[in-house]
């Protein structure tokens, strides 16, 4: 394992609107910076996910955001009739889209955990899905993941690129990286994430790497739907596309001289 330094106001730090003292068996973090104008769409979904699932928390992750979010929030959560099943995470300064998804796991009391973007481009009912999939296996290294389906091609070279550099520098065979949901186990969780993983995009390679050399990963197919509103914040323009991919790929070197230097590669 390696060590990335945490600050003080790390993942582990509590600052919750809302406190639960229920277990659930599930529980799903959505980290949200800038989502303002959809959130209320989310809401929309993912009520739709509980009234069918009553097993399910959510964690809705405030990442930073510097819009409207947290009177958003606060406003949908209010209407919501499922209140006992959401918290909402504020983390005040947006350290990335790792740090977002880890505080959300910080907080989350679910025997079996997953996360997925806000944009809903991956639709929530696949997080069902994949929870149905783990609940075959009694193996708490059971990792799934989403497997995208009908993608243009730029996008998808993007993907099959980076999975060809991380499966060779890691010799690990990684498809398909960025891909949503991921779901795990809490021992999953604790073991590989809770304190040495990094808080950028590289967190999706990061958690399917452990799990492809320490566990077994099943994937399952997902479409990849229209975002509707708010801008993409790892994929949508080639600048940004390009921006992530150097940075993860940075990752990948820095993560293969660690594994290196550890004598697990």
């Amino acid at each position: 394992m390696f060590l990335f330094f945490q600050p003080k106001d790390s993942p582990s730090n509590k600052h919750l609107v809302k406190i639960m003292s229920s277990t659930f068996e599930l529980s799903i973090v959505i980290p949200c910076y800038n989502e303002a104008e959809n959130i209320p769409f989310i809401f929309s979904e993912i009520n739709k996910i509980i009234s069918e699932n009553p097993y399910c928390e959510v964690v809705l992750v405030n990442n930073g955001s510097k819009d409207q979010s947290s009177k958003v929030f606060q406003e949908q959560l209010a209407t919501s009739h499922y209140k006992d099943h959401y918290k909402i995470k504020e983390v005040k300064e947006n350290k990335g889209y790792g740090f977002g998804i880890l505080s959300g796991l910080a907080e989350a009391t679910g025997k079996v955990l997953a996360w997925t973007h806000a944009d809903m481009q991956t639709d929530p009912v696949d997080i069902i899905r994949a929870y149905g999939e783990f609940k075959k296996y009694n193996n708490d290294m059971i990792f799934v993941k989403g497997n995208r389906q009908q993608r243009a091609f730029g996008p998808a070279f993007f993907t099959w690129g980076m999975g060809l550099l991380a499966s060779t520098a890691l010799k690990q065979n990684l498809s398909d990286i960025g891909a949503q949901p991921k779901l795990f186990s809490r021992l999953f969780y604790e073991k590989y994430l809770q304190k040495d993983a990094p808080y950028d995009f590289s967190l999706d390679l990061y958690a399917q790497y452990w799990a492809k050399r320490d566990g077994t990963i099943i994937e399952i197919p997902v479409v990849f739907k229209q975002r509707l509103h708010g801008e993409a914040k790892g994929g949508g323009s080639l600048q940004t596309r390009i921006k992530v991919t150097k940075r993860v790929a940075s990752f990948i070197f820095e993560m293969r001289k660690n594994l290196k230097t550890k004598g697990l590669l």
